[in-house]
Parts: C-alpha cells; structure tokens; sequence
C-alpha cells in the first residue's frame, strides 16, 4: 500500500510542477505581450487565448497536489461543533459527495474532449488546437477520484479514526 501511496504523491506533484511551469509560461506570455503591444504597436495575436488556456491548465494540474495535501478550502464552521465521532462521518460524507461529483465530471469532460477532437476544434483567433488542453479536465479529477478513494480508505481502516478536518496551522 506505501508503493501505490508513494506513486500516488509523485505523479500529483509532478503534475503540481507542471502547473508551476505552465504559470511561469503563462505569465511570460502576458508579459511579452504587453511589451510587444505597447512598444512595437504589434501584440501577440494568440496570447488571449493562450493565456486563457494556460490558466485552464494551471487550475486542473494543481487541484489534485491541492486536495492530496488537504490544503484546500474546507467549511467546517458546523462541522467543528459536532463531536468528534461525526466528525469523521461528514468527513466521509464530504469525500463521497466530491468523489460523485468528479466521477460525473470525468465522464462529462472526457467525452467534451473526445468531440472536440471528432471534429477538429480550434480556438477563435488563433486556431490553437483545443483537444491536448481539454485532456488536462478528466486526467485532473481521475486523480483527485484517487486521492479521495485512497484518503477514505486510510480514514476507514485507520486505528485512531482521526477527524476528517484537521485544524488549520498557524
């Protein structure tokens, strides 16, 4: 199980640092477009759809290092009132409910993906190809379905049955 766990962590993290890179190009691209715009009167004709894309990107390969790591926005404010033996029963809950949504969501962009690549679809202006960067939805929330599966099976097996929400350090 600490093979699959491991394995887990280093493909979300490398996806995290995929997202850091296409963040890096994206701002980089804004850059140069801005300098090409207002110094040579000549902007970059593909950097609003480009960037809009890089943003897609930087969203969905960063989502699963995010929920693996548990540092994403949680609201607990009942949640903490509860004891702590319902606590972890919302816990589970909450995994479910998001691993319900992710499995539809999934299935919903996977075939989005699988259309747009039918019918060849390009971006508006620049006629980027649409299909590679609609690949990153599914592939993102197929992890975070993962993550979750593997994080409610530590929760339900674990002895000391901890909280699902944890307290937010300072």
């Amino acid at each position: 199980m600490k093979i699959i766990d491991k394995a887990i962590d280093r493909v979300v993290y490398g996806m995290f640092l995929c997202g850091v890179i296409v963040g890096i190009l994206m701002t980089l691209t804004v850059f140069v477009s801005t300098l090409m715009r207002y110094l040579f009167n000549t902007p970059l004709h593909f950097s609003n759809e480009l960037a809009g894309l890089l943003f897609l990107s930087i969203t969905f390969l960063t989502i699963p290092h995010v929920l693996n790591i548990d540092r994403h926005i949680g609201i607990d404010l009942v949640v903490k009132q509860l004891p702590v033996r319902f606590q972890g029963f919302t816990g589970q809950l909450a995994g479910l409910v998001l691993l319900v949504f992710a499995v539809i969501f999934v299935y919903q962009s996977w075939d989005f993906m699988v259309f747009s690549r039918a019918i060849d679809a390009r971006s508006d202006i620049s006629g980027l190809l649409l299909w590679p960067w609609m690949l990153v939805m599914p592939l993102s929330f197929t992890m975070c379905c993962i993550i979750t599966l593997k994080k409610t099976l530590v929760r339900f097996f674990a002895r000391d049955r901890k909280p699902f929400y944890k307290e937010a350090s300072s």
